[in-house]
């Protein structure tokens, strides 16, 4: 179903005779559409050309981009878009949904996989994971309505139960791309003597952040084995993807089975990046997010340190209306918990899809690990340091905040809403 405010431009187009121009008398079903329906049944730019020069949105030049494909309306249920290669892949439920073949090289900043709509409607129970090693630029040429989620996060799994060991699963559309110091720093290696539950662990590794310098860490031992916070973010120069946290220490000589001297917990990587451009209006009653993933906490018997929690990503929106009543957040995930040579460090929290900071990993039930540190979230823009030195494994740092940027001409953020970190305003 479309949303009130594509029903009403459907009404005004049809009174002025170019409703055929935008598209959206008969917009393509994602389940039946396939590559060859790219190009769309009606073209913005070929019927009217006058209409691209008129839109002058920031990043990127519309009348570069060509035909854009038919309106899309993504029905309840699971996609990914993945901008791995070229301007990427929409898959559904049924398979390959559309593909795009257009990319921008920005100067300065990555090369931004590009999806050029009619329309766009991602309806109540539709979400549309962004995924791949691209930064996603999103174009409408009418309107955005998400009454469901676009999810450009990234996310921490589980991936051996037993022995305790994560990592992240999912990575955001251009997360953790040419991090350099913004990427967390790995926690010291645990010292070289044997001991039991009590001798000294590996450090935890520090947040990662989006601009700034990732999260310092800590050297392994017997004290003061915590990570560092991650940075805070200033205003995006260039669309890119969030970094990622640092490794803790490795465990070393007290390591016990199924762990070994070399473990590590990981970090968790950044959010992605994802702009949606407009030319009409953008409306936001479900979530849009970017949120970093947490960092792994120490495997099983290990006595490592926790991973740093990632840092938020990069999520812009831009139209001459953008009305939010639902939730838009590029938070920090939580560090990781450290460990002993009993028990596995609690993992991180993803960043939330809301204006809570994510935990970080519990302490253990000895109490000889150290609790990861919280991950960014509303205005606390760096993540937390790990709150307690241990002499087992140390905790791994929270995860900066990430950027959210709105250009409006109107912005309109219902009572209901939920925006973490605080969005920072332009014109569009």
């Amino acid at each position: 179903m479309r949303s009130a405010s594509i029903l009403a431009l459907a009404l005004a187009l049809e009174m002025c005779g170019c409703r055929g121009i935008l598209g959206i008398e008969q917009p393509i079903d994602p389940i039946d559409a396939g590559p060859e329906n790219d190009a769309g049944d009606a073209s913005v730019v070929t019927e009217d050309p006058s209409l691209c020069m008129t839109w002058q949105p920031h990043l990127f030049e519309p009348c570069a981009l060509g035909e854009p494909s038919s309106a899309l309306q993504l029905a309840a249920g699971a996609y990914i878009y993945d901008t791995s290669v070229g301007g990427g892949t929409l898959s559904g439920p049924n398979g390959i949904v559309m593909q795009s073949s257009l990319t921008l090289a920005p100067s300065g900043g990555p090369e931004l996989a590009v999806l050029s709509v009619q329309a766009l409607a991602i309806d109540a129970g539709a979400t549309l994971t962004v995924t791949g090693n691209k930064p996603l630029l999103l174009v409408s040429w009418s309107t955005v309505t998400v009454d469901g989620a676009i999810d450009a996060s990234s996310h921490l799994g589980v991936i051996d139960v037993d022995a305790h060991i994560a990592r992240t699963v999912s990575f955001g559309a251009g997360a953790n791309e040419a991090c350099g110091d913004q990427a967390g720093k790995n926690g010291g290696d645990a010292a070289s003597t044997t001991g039991g539950p009590g001798a000294g662990g590996s450090g935890g590794g520090g947040g990662g952040a989006l601009q700034g310098g990732g999260g310092s860490a800590s050297t392994g031992g017997a004290a003061a084995v915590i990570g560092g916070a991650g940075g805070s973010a200033s205003i995006a120069a260039v669309l890119r993807g969030g970094c990622g946290g640092g490794l803790s220490g490795t465990a070393g000589d007290a390591a016990l089975a199924p762990s070994v001297p070399s473990t590590r917990a990981e970090g968790g990587a950044g959010g992605g990046a994802l702009r949606i451009a407009a030319f009409q209006s953008i409306s936001i009653a479900g979530s849009v997010s970017a949120n970093g993933a947490g960092g792994a906490g120490a495997p099983r018997r290990s006595s490592c340190g926790g991973g740093g929690g990632g840092s938020g990503g990069d999520l812009e929106l831009e139209a001459q209306v953008v009305t939010v009543s639902g939730s838009l957040s590029a938070n920090g995930g939580g560090g990781g918990g450290g460990g002993n040579t009993n028990e596995a460090g609690s993992d991180g929290a993803d960043g939330q899809v809301d204006v809570v900071a994510a935990p970080g990993g519990a302490v253990t039930s000895s109490g000889c690990g150290a609790a990861g540190g919280a991950g960014s979230a509303q205005r606390e823009l760096a993540g937390a340091s790990a709150s307690d030195a241990s002499t087992c494994g140390g905790g791994g740092g929270g995860g900066g905040a990430g950027f959210i940027f709105v250009a409006a001409n109107a912005f309109t953020v219902e009572p209901s809403a939920k925006i973490s970190p605080p969005a920072s305003i332009g014109s569009e």
